[in-house]
């Protein structure tokens, strides 16, 4: 059992431990505390039983009192005085049968409760005779003797009953102060043990594995890394501890075997770094040589690539006039294009308006024919107008000569119409010539803007072109301006390898020196290393 359950503080954190051990002090405390608690209120208890049966004894005294009282003084107050006092010895021993627990003072109390209910019938005989004495003195006052005598045999019963359950509960409360303590020094007991088991349990989980790791420690301090075999179960603090210090020493044997073995190869390794330091340094010196060649010939090329860069910047300049040339042109035909539509617009529109002037015509020789039409029909009415007086004879000849003038009229009209007529052919005819003239010119002009737009579009490839040329000539000045950055770059890039060399010698003879002091660091290290016994 208790290596159960020192495997189970093993498992658990020392924090914890250290709350199961004062946890456990605390509890014990606790239930010392509630023996002695329990022990004190069965103790009062028992004392207040006692009270209240000293009160009974002491009620019982006074119904003795007020007995005697009106023994010798027979008056109603001395009655009214008892009958309280026995109510109230009544109440004290109903109170009572609810608090004693033992079987034989309960039995007590119900013969004190008897005795006071007897005593009580006493009483109401001796009232009942003291009420008599007036009518039949002799008979009341043998009533009341008897009574009296009655009263005074229950009293002393209730006394007696009252010592006898005070002797009896004074042998309870002894005997529970006796238990108390006996469970109070049974629980301190028991609470000392138990504290003593855990603490010297709690201790001993602590400092064992502290001095497995102290000595782990001093092992390891001693260059002793061989001793890693042992089994770690616990799962607290001290024994991941324990865990982290078996892994350090692997970890440190691991380490210091690894040491031993790159001691070993760094003093070859210093070896071979001190031949190929050699080979180097001789590597390096061709390196600036060649180098001093490539730079010389980097300079030429940056010359060239300059001139190549002038030259396209000229052509770059010569096609930037031709384009603005080219545009300037492009910018009259366009005007010229725009003056020539215009022009084709008027066209148009005279066109149009010789048209609208022939239709007009047109109408006016339709009103001429309606014209013409109506002044024939007049003359024909003039000359039935004529030949209708004529036959009329003298009462027609006014109308007659009317209708001559008519006829006159009309004949005019007709000669004026005609002559309109022959006017208005005139004009449409030469409106008809002129119309064919504005469409031939209206064609004319449509084939003059179609030469121009051509010619335009054609400026606009020039344009184009030239501006093409123009980029290019500009690609070609950056591309050159940037091969001449280039080039100056790749001399800077040469100078540095150069420099590099320079530097590269100087610490090859430095890396020779600190082969040496390599291989000297490396024996040093063998030492230190063969300190540890793996």
């Amino acid at each position: 059992m208790y290596q159960g359950f020192a495997h189970f503080l093993g498992n658990m954190s020392v924090n914890r431990k250290l709350g199961f051990g004062f946890g456990l002090v605390l509890l014990l405390t606790l239930a010392i505390t509630a023996t002695g608690w329990t022990g004190i209120d069965n103790v009062t208890n028992r004392g207040d039983k006692l009270g209240n049966i000293s009160l009974i004894y002491q009620t019982t005294q006074e119904l003795r009192i007020a007995r005697l009282n009106y023994t010798t003084r027979h008056d109603q107050a001395s009655l009214t005085e008892l009958d309280k006092t026995l109510d109230k010895l009544e109440q004290q021993v109903q109170a009572m049968l609810g608090q004693i627990e033992q079987p034989v003072d309960h039995q007590r109390l119900e013969q004190q409760l008897e005795a006071v209910r007897q005593y009580r019938q006493g009483y109401e005989q001796l009232q009942q005779a003291d009420q008599r004495r007036a009518t039949q003195p002799d008979s009341a006052q043998t009533a009341i003797e008897q009574a009296l005598q009655h009263m005074a045999t229950q009293g002393n019963v209730l006394l007696e009953s009252s010592a006898a359950m005070t002797v009896s509960q004074t042998k309870v409360r002894d005997e529970g102060t006796r238990q108390a303590k006996r469970m109070l020094a049974a629980a301190t007991a028991l609470a000392l043990l138990l504290g003593l088991l855990a603490a010297w349990t709690i201790t001993r989980q602590i400092i064992v594995p502290l001095r497995q790791i102290l000595a782990a420690a001093e092992r390891v301090a001693n260059g002793d890394l061989s001793q890693d075999d042992q089994s770690i179960e616990r799962r607290d603090e001290l024994g991941q501890l324990q865990a982290s210090m078996k892994r350090m020493n692997q970890g440190l044997r691991t380490l210091i075997s690894g040491i031993g073995d790159g001691v070993t190869q760094i003093a070859s390794a210093a070896e071979e770094l001190s031949a190929v330091t050699e080979q180097t340094s001789a590597g390096v010196n061709n390196q600036k040589v060649e180098t001093d060649q490539v730079a010389t010939a980097m300079n030429q090329m940056t010359a060239t690539v300059h001139e190549v860069a002038r030259s396209a910047e000229q052509a770059s300049e010569a096609a930037l006039m031709a384009d603005q040339q080219a545009r300037e042109g492009d910018r009259v035909v366009g005007e010229a294009i725009a003056q020539i539509e215009r022009l084709a617009s008027e066209v148009v529109n005279s066109s149009e308006a010789m048209n609208q002037l022939k239709a007009e015509s047109d109408k006016i020789g339709s009103v001429l024919d309606v014209i013409k039409s109506v002044a024939q029909q007049t003359n024909l009415l003039a000359l039935n107008a004529a030949i209708e007086a004529a036959r009329a004879g003298e009462a027609g000849r006014g109308f007659a000569v009317v209708a001559d003038e008519v006829r006159s009229l009309a004949q005019r009209t007709q000669q004026s119409t005609e002559e309109i007529e022959e006017l208005i052919a005139s004009l449409q005819s030469g409106t008809q010539r002129v119309a064919g003239v504005m469409d031939g010119s209206r064609a004319l002009t449509d084939s003059s803007v179609e030469l121009t737009r051509r010619a335009g579009g054609s400026l606009e490839t020039i344009t184009r072109t030239v501006s093409s040329i123009q980029a290019m000539n500009q690609q070609i000045a950056t591309a050159a301006e940037q091969q001449s950055a280039t080039a100056e770059e790749i001399n800077r890039s040469v100078m540095n390898v150069r420099d590099i060399s320079d530097q590269t010698s100087a610490a090859s003879e430095e890396t020779a020196s600190s082969s040496v002091e390599l291989a000297r660091l490396g024996t040093h290290l063998q030492g230190l290393v063969a300190r540890f016994r793996l």
